[in-house]
């Protein structure tokens, strides 16, 4: 009786186990591989990645170059090359739109104006925005938490509160007082 229990004991173990070891697989395999044929089909490109971290070395590296030169100018292009240098380096060797990958997640940066008047304007859910900064600190304090960073109900009551501002008799009017003020 004792050695049934613990076979079946042992049995069930294994069997977690297994399921465990096939759930990572999947989500470090098999999903990541899928979406990159997916992309590669469409002409995406990305920098050659980690299986499990990503093209985090990479960006280590790119962020502590960043960070030894001497800040270029405090306009806006030498400040956004320091806090996020894979959106200047990246889609130069790798073209637009890229991907990069945290782990097995990739990100798809996109640039084109129609492109990101969709994403943005979407309120179907298909699109997640990384957020303000993505998971980089640096670019989050450079961003802030604002509209474009945000999404569901946040989104939404950001964008009820702002809404008014952009009232076209409040613009008409203001433009009206900036060409006095010229």
């Amino acid at each position: 009786m004792a050695a049934a229990l613990s076979s079946a004991l042992l049995f069930a173990a294994l069997l977690a186990a297994a399921q465990y070891v096939l759930r990572l697989l999947h989500s470090f395999l098999w999903v990541p591989l899928r979406l990159e044929r997916r992309l590669r089909r469409q002409g995406i490109r990305w920098p050659p990645r980690s299986l499990l971290s990503g093209n985090a070395a990479d960006y280590r590296d790119l962020l502590a170059a960043a960070r030894s030169a001497p800040l270029p100018s405090f306009r806006h292009g030498g400040v956004v090359s320091r806090a996020t240098p894979q959106y200047a380096v990246w889609p130069a060797r790798h073209g637009r739109p890229f991907v990069y990958w945290f782990g097995p997640r990739p990100r798809l940066v996109i640039s084109d104006p129609e492109l990101v008047k969709a994403a943005m304007t979407d309120s179907t859910g298909a699109f997640d925005k990384a957020g303000a900064g993505g998971n980089n600190p640096l670019a989050r304090q450079l961003i802030g938490e604002g509209l474009t960073g945000l999404s569901g109900e946040t989104w939404a009551r950001h964008r009820r509160v702002i809404s008014p501002a952009f009232n076209m008799e409040r613009v008409k009017v203001r433009r009206c007082f900036l060409r006095l003020g010229t």
